[in-house]
């Protein structure tokens, strides 16, 4: 397993293009920035992992050393936010895995085009070897909510997450999303999204790929400062190569309170009605659809909780019902001193294989990584990075993947 967690330092990024202000009126809340915050982060560092490649026949582990870069642009003015991200990195081990590459941009913008109208789009692509990107966890500036009145929540940047196949070999990923939020009266709003997103998956004679379409509209009506409550459809279709096909179409009820000032719970409940097309026979199945989310920030802290229930989800191996979820915070503990971890678990069960030749049993995937970060300078990092990852599933089960590497970094651009 390739280095893990670059974390930048969560004190207040310089800025400039604009005077310092905050976007909340409570005394607890984190800073946020006007103004414009750019840097470029250099770092090197060497370890030792157990199992880089997550396999159950060629385990070794072995030492490594690593080079990355991680170049951040942001831009917050009082109508719109902009974020950019640009991680690579490049990781050379002792033995005959030789080196591993993985890239990941990241950029979003949402803007108030109008009083009664904020808009968004995003767009990520990837590459990853052995499932590394899902121990890397990113650190960014601290940016306003997406939604007015919205939680701050941890400035952390996860890639997109690897599925019980995926880890295994090599993974393209590109996706691109856009939407809007629209006020209809003074407690009412109505909210449209969609998107396209592509994965492409190699693993020695394996090959396979899908395309996936989402998109939802949703209502939703404030009943008092702390709590909204709404309905949601979502629909999504994905085609993979060949004639398999999975289409999903989801009705929920959302909600959404604030539990405190600096903490917010939303989610969503509701039923989905699935149709899957192997491209031998089509099957039909219902099951709970569920999300849940427990985000919230101190002076100097930032968490977010997560779950999630479906009833079909694309995966590299084919469609599969999923259940998973996670935690993710960051920790300044004092003006040179951060920690940060990221914990996560997904089970997925009666996966419909797409691969010919190959069939698949139900499968769990944990991931786990944590940062210390020290500043020893104006420019000068240094730290700890840990992590592990786990494969179970009916079968041989590959050796558990632990991770521990230290990392010297240095920042370019905006020193804080």
């Amino acid at each position: 397993m390739g280095a893990l967690l670059i974390i930048a330092a969560l004190a207040q990024a310089a800025t400039s293009g604009g005077p310092t202000a905050s976007t909340s009126t409570d005394s607890t809340a984190p800073k946020i920035n006007t103004g414009e915050t750019n840097y470029l982060d250099l770092e090197a560092g060497a370890g030792y992992s157990s199992n880089p490649n997550l396999s159950v026949v060629n385990d070794q582990g072995s030492v490594f050393g690593r080079v990355s870069l991680h170049g951040v642009h942001s831009r917050v003015s009082a109508r719109s936010t902009t974020l950019l991200s640009a991680y690579a990195e490049n990781v050379s081990y002792a033995n005959h895995y030789g080196s591993q590459q993985s890239v990941n941009v990241y950029g979003r913008h949402d803007a108030a085009v109008s009083e009664h109208a904020r808009l968004f789009i995003d767009g990520s692509a990837s590459y990853q070897e052995g499932g590394q990107l899902d121990t890397v966890v990113l650190g960014l500036p601290i940016t306003p909510p997406t939604i007015p009145g919205g939680t701050v929540t941890p400035p952390i940047l996860l890639p997109p997450g690897g599925d019980f196949l995926s880890v295994t070999g090599r993974t393209y990923s590109f996706a691109g999303h856009g939407g809007g939020t629209f006020t209809l009266g003074p407690r009412d709003s109505v909210s449209l999204s969609s998107g396209v997103e592509r994965v492409v998956f190699h693993s020695g004679a394996s090959r396979t790929n899908y395309t996936r379409i989402p998109a939802s509209i949703a209502y939703d009506r404030q009943l008092s400062a702390r709590t909204t409550i709404g309905a949601r459809v979502s629909a999504e279709d994905t085609e993979y190569n060949g004639p398999a096909s999975l289409r999903v179409i989801t009705p929920q009820v959302t909600a959404r309170t604030l539990l405190s000032p600096s903490v917010t719970l939303d989610g969503a409940l509701g039923v989905s009605f699935a149709r899957v097309n192997d491209g031998i026979a089509i099957r039909h199945s219902t099951g709970l659809s569920a999300q849940a989310n427990l985000c919230g920030h101190g002076e100097t802290s930032f968490f977010c909780a997560h779950f999630s229930a479906d009833e079909q989800t694309a995966t590299t191996a084919g469609p599969a019902r999923s259940i998973g979820g996670g935690i993710d915070y960051t920790k300044r503990l004092d003006a040179d001193q951060t920690i940060s971890f990221s914990l996560g678990v997904t089970h997925y069960s009666t996966p419909i294989s797409v691969l010919v030749g190959r069939t698949f049993s139900s499968a769990t995937y944990y991931r786990a990584a944590a940062s210390y970060s020290h500043r020893f300078g104006t420019r000068l990092f240094g730290g700890v990075n840990l992590a592990a990852r786990k494969l179970t599933q009916n079968g041989p089960d590959p050796k558990t993947d632990l991770n521990a590497s230290l990392f010297l970094r240095y920042r370019f651009g905006n020193a804080q």
